[in-house]
């Protein structure tokens, strides 16, 4: 199993009535290990762990005045300074800092009086190879390299099994396609019931069978 990392920031910025007109900023760090999908396009990636946040510092900020151009300099200024003290690239500093000055000067505008706090996470990603069974390429065998994906017979069988209609208690309870996620009674869509039970939209099962042999679901295999 190989690993590869990388980083990257994540910003929140939240804001609610107080009379304190304050701008708390946290920077924070915490790391991930993560399933990398060999077809992000149909399987998204798997957070499969990941740490608690750790706060690694944190600074407080007067918000008034923020219509004058120089206190809006001034807090740009001190927030930057305080990013750059965690040794983030100079231009990254800029951005977030003016981020979280545009966010602040919304409720300016609006005069209100809010307290305001950003949340700037480090996040550390290991990255490892997706579970076998998502893997669209098998071992090399006796017959050479193979796929892991359902076979013909077993796809050709799915294309002709049209379900054109549900039972009562399926229409309560048939809910969403868990392959792209939406509304398994879109208009105009044909859906397909595969051996196990379970019911997709016949265009999102049939790209998942090309780079797996099993439900979506219950994992339940498709016989050759």
């Amino acid at each position: 199993m190989s690993f590869s990392a990388t980083s990257c920031l994540e910003c929140s910025f939240s804001g609610y009535p107080n009379t304190d007109q304050t701008l708390i900023v946290r920077f924070g760090s915490c790391s991930r290990l993560i399933s990398q999908s060999p077809s992000p396009e149909i399987i998204p990636d798997v957070i499969l762990e990941q740490t608690p946040f750790t706060l690694i510092g944190e600074a407080l900020f007067s918000l008034s005045n923020l219509r004058c151009p120089l206190q809006q300099q001034e807090l740009q200024y001190l927030v930057n300074e305080f990013l750059h003290s965690f040794n983030l690239r100079s231009s990254v500093c800029r951005i977030i800092s003016h981020n979280i000055l545009s966010f602040a000067q919304q409720f300016d505008i609006n005069n209100e009086w809010v307290k305001i706090e950003a949340n700037v996470d480090h996040i550390k990603e290991y990255w490892t190879e997706a579970p076998p069974e998502l893997n669209p390429i098998s071992t090399v065998g006796e017959e050479g390299l193979s796929p892991r994906g359902a076979s013909e017979s077993a796809i050709e069988r799915v294309k002709k099994q049209k379900l054109d209609w549900f039972s009562e208690e399926e229409e309560e309870e048939i809910g969403d396609c868990c392959v792209c996620c939406e509304e398994m009674k879109r208009k105009g869509e044909e859906v397909r019931r595969i051996p196990c039970g379970h019911v997709y939209h016949k265009s999102c099962i049939l790209k998942w069978l090309e780079i797996s042999n099993s439900c979506p679901l219950c994992r339940a295999a498709l016989e050759p």
